[in-house]
């Protein structure tokens, strides 16, 4: 995984990937494809019980179940300066 996996039809992009004991692993992604975590455990025959996000981008999601909060203005800020360069999924995906 940490070279990039080959799923749909695309080598994904490499992520940093710790085992943090003997069944758990905490895998940083640096990009979203749909049930990437999955697919790529998929390929080497591992089973997924159980995935919990921790972080998306600069927002940590550090909320019990159910509860939200909004973002801080230093937050929507670093945020805003990640994507200024992005590009939409659909226009990504001719590429």
């Amino acid at each position: 995984m940490r070279h990039g996996v080959p799923i749909l039809d695309t080598i994904t992009k490499p992520c940093i990937i710790e085992q943090l004991d003997s069944k758990r692993f905490k895998i940083v992604l640096t990009q979203g494809l749909n049930r990437q975590i999955r697919r790529m455990c998929a390929h080497f025959d591992y089973e997924v019980t159980k995935l919990k996000r921790i972080r998306i981008m600069n927002v940590s999601l550090d909320l019990e179940i159910g509860k939200w909060r909004s973002l801080s203005k230093s937050e929507m800020s670093e945020l805003n300066r990640l994507i200024k360069n992005s590009i939409k999924t659909e226009e990504a995906s001719i590429l």
